[in-house]
């Protein structure tokens, strides 16, 4: 028999007396298994779920394009308690930066300021929606530069902008909230903060953005808003780049034209913020990993517990088989065998809790992501280094009980009871 057939049949031998230790210690296999089936399988749900939340962060900057960039007055992840007197009298993004960006930066496709009206109200034949901050004044060019489509009827153009119309392009959950069916809208007049709108567009519905309603909002013209509300000076802006490949030269003449119009000095840092969506992206990476890190904590306990569980069993097992083994030597079997048989049934062990979690986690992690509406991943890496973590660990679990049963002096064995 040649060196390849014995190992295989060796490797058969262990398997097999692996399962029949199991069977014969239930109770004490399956608390070593559940051990190894926690750390298994919490790695493997959790990392099923932050791929699939990472599918579902992916897919909702997607929505918002790849070019976008926003202009706000403060950096991204400011401290609003520990501002510094100079930032407290920083100055609004204003109507200024938004023209400085559309006359000294050819990169940029497209600028759409906003300003915004709070705690709004609309009402329709005693039907209302309350909307917090999403009564907003914009310009004509606000879909193409946030790429939404207008489902039902249009959205206002230069001329409603000269006429300082009181027209609105809704959201669907404003439509929904007012009108039996979206298509409904059009040419109806709502009420706003108790002005009358015309409804002229109804725009497309879209996913939530972390759970953050993109679709219950109320645009108007900017001059109709700055003539209902002639007192909000503070801007927030959209821009565009003219293509993914030079969004870091267009974002370089952002920068430079708003220090110019801001009259930043050279040495001094920048009084305003851009936030882009790599700088989401960035968030979603660092929790992912945050809540990795924890997925790992959680499954080296499991394991540990598992480690444990093994080595009892295994050195019982070496107890219990002592005449076995006595006989095994007698007939020839090395210690190289006598210990590979042993590190084989420890493997097998954990290799079985190993593929419970696996099954386990993947099934809770499809039925987590199905009810978040999250897409379903299992990762084949993640299958194939729970399996190779959890075999080995029966291997390290394994090396003390069966370097006492390869120890085993055949003599002593074969008189043993």
């Amino acid at each position: 028999m040649s060196k390849r057939q014995l190992s295989f049949a060796e490797i058969r031998e262990g398997v097999r007396l692996a399962l029949q230790s199991v069977h014969a210690n239930k109770f004490r296999s399956t608390m070593t298994i559940v051990g190894v089936m926690i750390g298994v399988g919490a790695v493997i749900l959790v990392n099923t779920i932050m791929d699939g939340f990472n599918a579902y962060a992916e897919e909702s900057i997607e929505r918002i394009g790849n070019n976008i960039m926003y202009v706000h007055k403060w950096e991204e992840n400011t401290d609003f308690d520990a501002l510094t007197e100079e930032q407290r009298r920083r100055k609004d993004i204003t109507m200024d930066e938004a023209y400085a960006i559309m006359e000294m930066c050819p990169l940029v496709a497209a600028v759409s300021p906003e300003k915004r009206h709070w705690n709004t109200v609309a009402r329709y034949q005693g039907k209302e929606i309350r909307i917090p901050d999403d009564f907003r004044g914009c310009w004509p060019n606000q879909p193409l530069v946030t790429n939404r489509d207008v489902t039902h009827g249009r959205f206002f153009d230069e001329g409603d902008m000269r006429r300082k119309a009181m027209v609105c392009v809704i959201g669907p959950d404003i439509a929904d909230a007012l009108f039996d069916n979206r298509a409904e809208a059009i040419d109806k007049e709502i009420k706003i903060n108790g002005w009358r709108f015309e409804v002229i567009g109804v725009q497309e519905k879209i996913k939530d953005l972390f759970n953050i309603s993109e679709n219950d909002f109320i645009y108007i013209p900017m001059t109709t808003f700055d003539r209902l509300y002639p007192n909000t000076k503070s801007v927030y802006l959209l821009c565009s780049a003219v293509s993914r490949q030079l969004f870091g030269d267009a974002m370089d003449q952002v920068v430079n034209a708003l220090r110019r119009v801001r009259k930043v000095r050279p040495e001094e840092d920048n009084n305003f913020g851009i936030y882009t969506q790599d700088g989401l992206r960035e968030e979603v990476q660092d929790i992912t990993l945050k809540v990795q890190l924890a997925a790992t904590a959680v499954a080296s306990a499991g394991l540990m517990v598992g480690v444990i569980g093994v080595m009892n069993i295994m050195l019982v097992a070496v107890t219990q088989r002592t005449r076995e083994i006595g006989v095994r030597k007698a007939i020839g079997a090395r210690r190289k065998n006598i210990l590979f048989q042993f590190l084989v049934e420890a493997a097998t062990l954990t290799g079985l809790g190993g593929i419970i979690g696996i099954v386990f986690g993947a099934l809770v992690g499809l039925a987590i992501t199905a009810v978040l509406d999250w897409t379903y991943y299992l990762s084949p890496l993640w299958v194939i280094l729970a399996v190779a973590v959890s075999a080995g660990t029966g291997i390290v679990a394994g090396i003390y009980p069966a370097w006492r049963a390869a120890r085993v002096d055949p003599i002593v064995a074969l008189r043993y009871e």
